[in-house]
């Protein structure tokens, strides 16, 4: 079996949290080569997640960059869209890598469009209040939008098959980025209740597990319906140019009911062949569902052949959420090779790693990172006891690796809120 290492890239904060790139330049080079120094071929490189990070030509699009500068705009943030706005740093990556011999994919965010009023938030977002999610009791979600309106899916698979029609060898639609994906907007809670005569927002996991389920079920089949559309648009595309474009998807591997939960039907996507690749996340944020195994995801792979790469992060969990300073007391190279050695061990066909950009600039990381590509050589490294004694394990660094978007558990969401 080949075994794949994932680098997650997001240009924006491979200078933004270095003001000494903030003169930009040759990025994303820069980047890929710093990758390619710690043997890490594959790249998923950030198309945006509201508002774009490439340039495109999309009408109606947001791009970094190619907009007015929005207000409250600190010189961090103006150093990145400087950078975007110079060169449409997407296509200089794939036509970089060509001649470094890497595989790029392009990656969106799929359902986190921020506040309003923040630089984060497309103009599409912001002018389609009507399709804002809904919480349970029926209070706007202002950061998600409901995937039940077709015009919104449609927005997001056109971003994805001009990311293919640009090159991109694949495709990584991010769900991670921020759960739930579906709520409870009247796109979704009308027809159910028309369907079975229940208003959806009576029903709670610890009240009536089964039809609670029912109900995710019903909901998770917009997020379905974004899928089998996004392939009938998408075949075309791979015919014509005779290139594969996997549909990977970015997903919390907390199990296939917490998935579906989230708005996942993912053993319905295998069996319909609506994705080529599954990425997990370990992305605590639901509480009822904190067991961790990637067996479940590991057994469909092996049932329909679909490659499942472990999870993995160079980010440690921040208290309070990501605020660009990163703990380095959370931080334990050997707890990332561990990681990475248990996933080759499992049978997994790689490791994702979320936020490479980070970790092939920080010392000791990028050092394990450079191993994970050869489990032999990873193995050795995990076995050395100099390394174990260099880095030991702490409280505060033994789940390394997990997704930092986790939260603290008092601060987890209950599926009984969702």
């Amino acid at each position: 079996m080949d075994w794949t290492i994932q680098g997650v890239i997001e240009l924006g904060c491979w200078i933004g949290h270095f003001p000494h790139r903030w003169p930009t330049g040759h990025d994303a080079e820069d980047c890929i080569d710093a990758h390619l120094s710690c043997n890490i071929r594959h790249l998923v490189w950030e198309l945006g997640r509201s508002v774009l990070t490439y340039h495109s030509d999309l009408s109606g699009a947001t791009c970094a960059g190619l907009r007015p500068e929005p207000p409250g705009m600190g010189a961090q943030q103006r150093a990145v869209e400087r950078m975007f706005g110079q060169r449409c740093q997407l296509r200089a990556a794939l036509s970089y890598s060509r001649e470094r011999g890497c595989t790029v994919y392009g990656r969106l965010c799929m359902n986190r469009h921020y506040s309003p009023g923040t630089p984060h938030r497309s103009a599409f977002a912001q002018d389609h209040p009507q399709f804002l999610e809904m919480h349970r009791d029926g209070r706007l979600d202002v950061t998600r939008l409901c995937f039940g309106e077709p015009e919104y899916r449609r927005e997001r698979v056109e971003i994805l098959l001009e990311a293919a029609r640009i090159g991109c060898r694949g495709l990584c639609l991010d769900f991670c980025r921020q759960p739930p994906a579906v709520r409870y907007h009247a796109a979704l809670t009308g027809p159910f209740r028309e369907q079975t005569g229940i208003d959806p927002r009576t029903l709670t996991l610890s009240g009536d597990r089964e039809r609670f389920l029912e109900w995710c079920r019903f909901r998770a089949q917009s997020v379905t319906d974004l899928l089998t559309e996004l392939k009938a648009a998408l075949d075309p595309i791979r015919e014509r140019s005779d290139r594969r474009i996997a549909v990977q998807v970015r997903i919390p591997g907390d199990g296939l009911a917490g998935n579906l939960i989230c708005g996942f039907a993912v053993e319905e996507w295998c069996r319909r062949g609506l994705i080529d690749e599954i990425a997990l996340s370990e992305l605590r944020w639901l509480r009822e569902y904190q067991e961790w195994s990637e067996e479940p995801y590991l057994a469909l792979g092996r049932e329909y052949g679909i490659p499942v790469l472990s999870a993995h992060n160079c980010l440690p969990v921040q208290s309070g959420g990501w605020s660009g300073q990163c703990n380095p007391r959370g931080v334990n190279p050997w707890v990332a090779a561990r990681r990475a050695l248990d996933a080759h061990e499992r049978g997994a066909a790689g490791v994702c790693v979320y936020q490479t950009d980070l970790g092939v600039q920080w010392p000791g990381l990028a050092d394990a990172l450079a191993r994970f590509a050869d489990p032999e050589q990873l193995r050795a490294w995990v076995d050395d006891p100099a390394v174990q004694a260099r880095y030991p394990v702490t409280d505060e660094n033994c789940h390394f690796g997990i997704d930092n978007h986790s939260p603290p558990p008092e601060r987890m969401l209950s599926a009984d809120e969702l």
